[in-house]
């Protein structure tokens, strides 16, 4: 899978209401005042552009807006005497739904972790490699399922914890300049699929040459 979730466009695409809500004030009663298209213009438009860009700077920007768009509405609607409450809970709705998605920890854990944006990986090629693996001076055999430039996918019953260091061999079945990529290891994460028990490993030290074995070996498979 190349792409971001469909959920994250949608989430972040909630913001578009606060623009679409000054238009259509604007229409029923006259242009607004800079203030209100700084913050409720501009501003939902650059958190929008930046929740999809997926970076860890507009996850926090999200958590500050919100609270800034809280304290507005609020005063808002204390400060107009007969003021209508939909518009209120419309805004507190979206800011629920908004929260409730981006604070989920896989979605949160995208913003905070380049490594699990999937969409930005080197293309991988699934493979049944011979493996070999190395820790805490205990060697292991498990299953290569797929391998990339940056990393692998090692198929285990019983995976390791994310963040474990490994000392990673991989003999290539035809040669590329090396006979035997070696290299170190992190375990970035853990598949939760049941069908294909397994960890997501980050090559933290290969050398040059090592990478080039690796890139053209995938090249040439896809």
């Amino acid at each position: 899978m190349y792409r971001r979730p469909l959920s994250l466009f949608l989430s972040a695409c909630l913001f578009l209401y606060f623009p679409l809500e000054v238009g259509m004030n604007w229409v029923n009663g006259g242009p607004p005042s800079t203030p209100e298209i700084i913050i409720s213009l501009v501003l939902p438009l650059i958190l929008l552009a930046g929740l999809i860009h997926v970076s860890k700077v507009f996850w926090y920007t999200l958590i500050a807006f919100i609270a800034l768009w809280g304290v507005k509405d609020l005063y808002q609607y204390y400060a107009s005497v007969g003021s209508s409450i939909r518009p209120l809970l419309i805004h507190v709705g979206i800011y629920c739904l908004s929260l409730s998605y981006f604070i989920n920890p896989r979605i949160r854990h995208l913003y905070f972790d380049p490594a699990l944006r999937w969409w930005r990986t080197k293309p991988r090629y699934e493979t049944h490699l011979p493996f070999v693996m190395k820790h805490q001076n205990e060697w292991h055999y498990p299953v290569l399922r797929n391998v990339s430039e940056g990393g692998c996918f090692i198929e285990m019953t019983h995976p390791l914890e994310v963040s474990t260091p490994l000392q990673i061999t991989i003999p290539l079945p035809v040669p590329l300049g090396v006979s035997v990529i070696k290299t170190e290891g992190e375990v970035r994460w853990i598949s939760k699929n049941p069908l294909r028990s397994g960890m997501g490993v980050q090559f933290t030290d290969a050398l040059p040459r090592h990478s080039k074995a690796i890139r053209t070996y995938v090249a040439k498979q896809l």
